[in-house]
């Protein structure tokens, strides 16, 4: 009686934890493979969580498109309560320093040029940030000197490819694993998972950011934004100036004098300008729409609690 008692347990047991791994493998994202890994970066690729959903993959795009993709993201600050009320525009921030992209990008094109279609690529990125802080033992604000202090954060992010766009997503930017000033008030971090909280991720050239309702429902979590960049284009863009990184002071921008034309253009050559723009964008609009069917069509497929899709009801 005992040992079946202890077998019954046994097996409830095994069953429970299968129930746990197959939900587990259902509902989050899988690590599988491992491109890189140092004390400075990690590049990896994990499952997508949405099985029914196939990215474009494996591809090879070339490391300078990968490398103007990370360095096109940014992160512009939120005002608080005092700059909300002054005409400061928001302070825009680099992601990722050229030291940043250097390393992330060949291993991130190896990872795309090794994903399967039901995988994506993972990466994380260690950065240093340098700032005044202040002695621990409770002095007041303004009293003392400032020692310089350094401590590392964390910026990390997801990527996969669909059609002709590129799907990056920021997961955390800059997360600190502890306050770095728990006396200074200015210094002071709430605890936040994310280091997004009153930041807004963008993109330049925005002309080659396509509109965020093509991105599947999958590709951000709450509170994360996933950037739908439209690679050939971004391709073809020239390269933008990108403000720096929080670790380096902003240099002051230099004020180019506005270019007078000579002369005049033909009024005809305006006009003949002016139709070729509509036509190249009424093909991006049909390519767009096109992808935008085909994922719906995709995450549309996904099988319902009684095992059947939704095509297949009678």
């Amino acid at each position: 009686m005992n040992i079946l008692s202890m077998s019954h347990r046994y097996a409830s047991a095994v069953c429970a934890v299968l129930c746990v791994f197959l939900s587990a493998c259902a509902g989050s994202s899988q690590l599988d493979v491992t491109i890189q890994q140092s004390a400075r970066s990690g590049v990896y690729l994990e499952r997508i969580p949405t099985r029914q959903f196939q990215a474009t993959h494996p591809i090879r795009l070339a490391p300078e498109l990968i490398a103007k993709s990370l360095q096109g993201v940014q992160i512009e600050e939120g005002k608080g309560l005092l700059q909300s009320l002054s005409a400061q525009q928001n302070r825009r921030l680099s992601v990722f320093s050229q030291d940043d992209i250097a390393l992330l990008t060949p291993a991130i094109a190896d990872g795309l040029s090794q994903a399967a279609p039901d995988q994506q690529v993972g990466f994380h990125i260690v950065q240093k940030e340098h700032f005044e802080g202040r002695d621990r033992t409770g002095a007041g604000v303004g009293s003392g000197n400032a020692p310089q202090r350094n401590q590392e954060s964390t910026t990390s992010g997801k990527l996969f490819v669909y059609g002709r766009s590129l799907y990056l997503t920021i997961q955390q930017f800059r997360h600190h694993t502890e306050s770095p000033d728990t006396i200074n008030m200015p210094n002071r971090r709430l605890p936040e998972p994310t280091g997004l909280r009153n930041r807004t991720v963008l993109f330049v050239p925005e002309s080659a950011l396509r509109p965020d309702i093509y991105a599947p429902p999958f590709a951000a979590g709450e509170g994360l934004t996933t950037l739908v960049i439209d690679y050939d284009t971004l391709a073809k863009a020239p390269t933008v100036a990108v403000p720096p990184t929080p670790s380096a002071p902003a240099p002051t921008p230099a004020v180019a004098p506005a270019a007078i034309p000579s002369t005049t253009p033909p009024l005809h050559d305006d006009v003949q300008q002016i139709k070729d723009q509509m036509k190249q964008k009424e093909r991006e609009v049909e390519e767009l729409r096109k992808e935008l069917e085909d994922i719906k069509r995709q995450l549309g497929n996904q099988p319902t609690k009684g095992g059947q899709s939704p095509s297949s009801k009678p």
